[in-house]
């Protein structure tokens, strides 16, 4: 199957809590802009919608550059960007959750108990407004591949989310404080479509990693069904 566009999105979302604190994550976009890079090789056109990744991972070779700060503008850029004949790869970790209300002054230690209470509300999930959007719209020739960054049943796990997102593929890592995944170490993998488990590739660095992630997508979209 041929792609005239890709989409990769990379690094984490901040969700502000005051004006100088906000919840994220540890994810670097390293691995984000390594498939955006080897990605140019394959396909002609190539949007990199990127959070807060480190300087060196912001501007991949050949992309066009899209930055946003939360999940909501992350959602928003890649809808806008959804188009017939795209392949989608959210190797983004976007914030899952952000307060539910956003304090206008710092918050102050002194003031108020010994405890503070964050009380939280779900994000908009990406992948499953886009499905809802290539539907709707009957966007055809498009292909989802989502990524699942889990601390235990990697496998359970990514096969839900494969279901319930209707992507074309996952890819699996086990991330945590004493595991691999996160940040600039090596890491392994997993890539699972609707046939089950399809690859596992690794330990190797995520530069490594990034290039046979796209090599087979280049090969198995080719071969295997997708999305009409």
């Amino acid at each position: 199957m041929g792609f005239s566009k890709a989409i990769i999105t990379s690094g984490p979302t901040r969700e502000w809590i005051d004006p100088v604190r906000y919840i994220s994550n540890a994810s670097s976009g390293k691995m984000g802009f390594h498939i955006a890079e080897e990605i140019g090789r394959w396909i002609p056109e190539v949007i990199y919608i990127h959070g807060q990744v480190l300087e060196d991972y912001r501007c991949p070779s050949g992309s066009k550059r899209i930055s946003v700060e939360t999940t909501s503008e992350m959602k928003d850029a890649v809808l806008s960007e959804m188009m017939g004949d795209t392949i989608l790869i959210m190797a983004a970790a976007p914030a899952d959750f952000r307060p539910a209300e956003s304090k206008e002054s710092k918050i102050k230690k002194e003031d108020g108990s010994e405890i503070l209470l964050l009380e939280l509300v779900k994000n908009p999930d990406i992948l499953k407004a886009v499905s809802s959007e290539i539907s709707e719209r009957e966007i055809s020739g498009c292909c989802l591949v989502g990524f699942a960054a889990e601390t235990d049943f990697l496998e359970e796990h990514a096969l839900g989310k494969l279901k319930s997102k209707n992507l074309d593929y996952i890819v699996g890592n086990y991330v945590g404080k004493n595991e691999k995944g996160f940040g600039e170490v090596e890491t392994s993998i997993v890539i699972y479509s609707s046939r089950g488990k399809v690859a596992e590739i690794g330990p190797l660095s995520k530069e490594a990693i990034s290039k046979k992630i796209v090599e087979f997508l280049k090969t198995d979209t080719s071969n295997a069904f997708v999305r009409s």
